[in-house]
């Protein structure tokens, strides 16, 4: 414990992001990157932000289909996960994050956002709802492990 894990919804267009305390007390969201907007490789914005934040971790949603096989995107994901494992010097971990985006809208729109508002807030709701799943179930096997 004690380290800040970073938590990467990675889509083809959009990457969420959230943070927690070093203590994981709490997670913030991070700002999303638009990958269209980027003046630089999603792996040096992605370093930027290990930097700035002093991150001991990162935890990346892979999004399994439902039956939990690995599809398209699944291995998409998990390609750039071995790629920005080798460009950054931070422990990397998996998340199944099945559903996590649907939750994040269902979120969204019960707390009366349109699609708008919806589309440009899902992907840091989902790294947000993906990092404190991370960090409950570590929380957990740590407990057990005692």
């Amino acid at each position: 414990m004690d380290e800040r894990v970073l938590a990467i919804d990675y889509g083809e267009r959009r990457v969420g992001m959230a943070v927690s305390d070093p203590t994981y007390g709490y997670v913030r969201g991070l700002p999303t990157i638009d990958r269209r907007e980027l003046t630089s490789s999603l792996f040096e914005a992605i370093a930027d932000v290990v930097g700035q934040e002093e991150i001991g971790r990162i935890v990346i949603g892979i999004p399994y289909t439902l039956d939990g096989t690995e599809g398209k995107a699944a291995r998409q994901v998990r390609s750039f996960a071995g790629d920005l494992a080798n460009q950054i010097d931070v422990p990397i971990d998996e998340w199944d994050e099945r559903l996590t985006s649907e939750a994040a809208r269902r979120a969204l729109r019960e707390a009366g956002h349109d699609e708008r508002a919806i589309r440009t807030k899902v992907d840091q709701l989902s790294a947000v709802l993906m990092l404190e799943g991370y960090l409950r179930l570590r929380a957990h096997r740590e407990e057990a492990s005692e």
